[in-house]
């Protein structure tokens, strides 16, 4: 387990200094090391100094900071006693050796710094949802692993079995994840404070999605797209609609379907339903449909076709 960075001795004050030494050291340090008095050499240094500030100026976050380094040193005290053996302990799937990781994550950077930094640390688990459930939203359980307060010791007891004198151990927690309505697949969202799930939209047998739009192939026979008419189309969710065929409609021809796509995430505002007509013939193919169809092309005379490139 690495030690915790020794706050006091970066701003160069004693363990017992108050705020104000604290505010004075702190101010005669950053003056001395800030990057346009320094240059690039003093950027580290810098960034210290001001860690260190944030937390011993903060009577909470000092707190916590110095039950930690005791933490620490009682249990290098025992770890180095007769008899000593290098064990990895382990409670509950809490593993000692990765304490330092966790003691950074609370306490380097800034506020937004420590969030973004205790986001990208934590555990990840994955759920996979379905577009109908992107469509309406859904609430999914998640049992994560959540930093608690040593429930025997609360911190208080260095050569306390349970958690081994750090004061924290790792409990299983329930959660209710909210998925939201509209939600991007691969979106990650933070449960608890110490875990994650990143959301994944599994493959739709109908429809594809461009944002918040759906697409999908629509079948419409060849007289029917000749003539014009009516077609009943099942959407994503909800009874199935009536969608006009325009006379005249060729492959290819899309047609929207106004506010039945995903609602957006940011907005509310629903997408479309975007239908990519497909044409086919008659089935069965009749002789009078054969002879019908070859009183039309003897009507037009095509001789060929303009070609383009696949999309």
């Amino acid at each position: 387990m690495a030690a915790p960075k020794d706050y006091y001795k970066i701003l160069e004050v004693g363990e017992t200094a108050d705020a104000a030494a604290i505010k004075a050291s702190y101010r005669k340090l950053a003056r001395k090391y800030h990057p346009d008095v320094s240059g690039k050499s003093g950027e580290e240094r810098f960034k210290d100094i001001n860690e260190a500030y944030e937390v011993l100026s903060n009577p909470a976050k000092r707190a916590e900071y110095d039950q930690l380094r005791r933490n620490f040193a009682n249990r290098k005290a025992r770890s180095q006693g007769p008899g000593y053996q290098r064990v990895s302990h382990e409670w509950d799937g809490f593993n000692a050796e990765d304490f330092g990781s966790i003691f950074e994550d609370l306490f380097t950077g800034s506020t937004a710094t420590r969030a973004t930094q205790r986001t990208r640390s934590a555990p990840e688990e994955t759920v996979s949802v379905t577009l109908e459930q992107v469509m309406t939203g859904a609430t999914v359980q998640l049992t994560v692993n959540q930093i608690k307060p040593c429930p025997v010791c609360h911190g208080t007891d260095p050569d306390c079995a349970r958690c081994g004198g750090l004061g924290q151990v790792m409990e299983p927690q329930r959660f209710d994840v909210k998925i939201p309505a509209g939600v991007d697949d691969g979106t990650v969202l933070r449960v608890g404070e110490h875990a994650r799930l990143k959301v994944q939209v599994a493959p739709h047998p109908r429809f594809a999605r461009q944002h918040s739009d759906l697409v999908g192939r629509v079948t419409v026979s060849v007289p029917l797209a000749a003539t014009g008419g009516e077609i009943t189309v099942a959407p994503l969710v909800g009874d199935p609609v009536a969608v006009k065929i325009p006379p005249h409609t060729n492959q290819g021809k899309v047609l929207r379907l106004r506010g039945m796509g995903l609602p957006d995430r940011s907005t509310g505002k629903p997408g479309d339903l975007l239908l990519e007509v497909t044409l086919r013939f008659p089935e069965p193919f009749t002789e009078d449909d054969d002879r019908l169809y070859q009183d039309i092309s003897a009507l037009h005379h095509e001789t060929g076709g303009d070609v383009h490139a696949p999309r």
